[in-house]
């Protein structure tokens, strides 16, 4: 099944008080042969709200891919409020921290199965979630500028990392 969605609205929406920034967001994963794919559809747009989603595979179909893409700040609101609520910034920051490239690229796993509860849950290796996690990648300019909206007060430790992935010639 090949579809291609979009969300008019979610009943979850949160203020975003993330400021406008330039900005790329995808989240994607795999979708088995035993997963609905609508239901994995709906999980991506948990983690991202007001994506563009598109889902090839899946249901009885043979295994696939799904994927949710987004510009702006705007759509990491619910990674966000489950970073701040949760108090979890310096996991994320770990994790986003690690995987950032020197292109202004980084990414991190979030549990499959939670999103589909509405939850947003951090995973920190991919076999964390037994169905697969869904892996959102982040693009920006100012990749630190982003991650810092995200985890507040750990801009020197970006310029850090960044120190060790690009080092002065």
């Amino acid at each position: 099944m090949t579809g291609r969605a979009a969300a008019a609205g979610s009943a979850r929406r949160p203020a975003a008080s993330l400021p406008p920034a330039p900005c790329s967001v995808t989240a994607e994963c795999d979708v088995r042969p035993s997963e609905d794919a609508r239901a994995v559809a709906a999980a991506l747009l948990e983690v991202v709200p007001g994506a563009s989603v598109r889902v090839d595979g899946g249901a009885g179909a043979g295994a696939g891919r799904a994927e949710a893409a987004a510009d702006g700040t705007g759509c990491l609101s619910r990674i966000e409020e489950t970073v701040r609520s949760r108090s979890s910034q310096a996991a994320y920051l770990r994790c986003m921290l690690r995987n950032m490239d020197g292109d202004g690229v980084t990414w991190f796993y979030l549990n499959k199965q939670a999103a589909a509860a509405g939850r947003v849950a951090l995973c920190a290796e991919a076999d964390e979630s037994p169905l697969g996690p869904i892996r959102v990648t982040i693009r920006s300019p100012d990749i630190g500028a982003v991650i810092d909206r995200l985890a507040p007060g750990q801009l020197n430790k970006i310029k850090a990392a960044r120190a060790k992935i690009s080092p002065a010639p």
